[in-house]
């Protein structure tokens, strides 16, 4: 749960940091952080389901 936590932090602190402050740019970028994450942990899904 703190891994997570932690996780969940880094990805918030991210997005603000790259959207300097403006509303619109932060729910952009966080959009596209979640995303990213999205399609990360999908290819992973599938070649742990490869080797298993």
């Amino acid at each position: 749960m703190t891994v997570l936590f932690g996780l969940v932090v880094f990805v918030l602190m991210l997005a603000v940091l790259a959207s300097k402050g403006r509303p619109t740019a932060f729910l952009g970028c966080l959009c596209l952080l979640g995303l990213g994450c999205v399609i990360a942990l999908s290819s992973f899904k599938g070649i742990v389901r490869a080797i298993a």
